[in-house]
């Protein structure tokens, strides 16, 4: 499952859409107006094409009237026989490796079976807080921080400073 960060519309009906893990996909939506677009149609107008905004939770793109369209499909290739013929990527970047910080703590929060809240409440931190530091493409980890996750989940931090070749192998 895909969230979003930021979509834009782009010239005619392309949209630029940011994910939360850094990809970005450069997508032509206007395949939707093709033959009988239906409820796609309001589409059409630029000044509506332009109210896009993110939907609940970055999982969506969503315009007036309860249009919408899933985060996730834009982020199949084109080819994919589960992407609809309808969108067409023009580009895109891959995806931010996820923080390895981010990674252990998030493995670490999940291992305990404690809920992100109970976590954050241990921790002495707000819950929006700590999702912060478990987001993948988070990277200003403090030492302290992490060590107030691992104190709340009964753990104890190592840190291991390594060389470049050291960590590519």
């Amino acid at each position: 499952m895909y969230r979003l960060t930021d979509v834009r519309p782009g010239d005619g009906l392309t949209l630029h859409l940011t994910y939360t893990d850094g990809a970005t996909v450069h997508a032509d939506v206007a395949g939707l107006l093709a033959g009988d677009p239906g409820v796609f149609a309001p589409l059409a107008a630029r000044a509506f094409f332009e109210q896009v905004t993110l939907g609940p939770r970055g999982r969506s793109i969503t315009w007036p009237g309860e249009l919408d369209l899933d985060a996730d499909v834009f982020r199949l290739d084109d080819g994919d026989p589960a992407k609809p013929e309808v969108f067409r990527t023009l580009s895109s970047t891959a995806a931010t490796p996820p923080d390895p910080v981010s990674s252990a703590l998030r493995q670490a929060v999940e291992a305990s079976g404690l809920t992100q809240a109970e976590v954050a409440r241990r921790a002495d931190m707000k819950q929006p807080n700590l999702a912060t530091l478990l987001d993948p493409t988070y990277h200003g980890h403090s030492l302290s921080a992490v060590r107030r996750v691992a104190d709340a989940l009964g753990l104890q931090v190592q840190v291991t400073l390594v060389s470049p070749e050291q960590a590519a192998s």
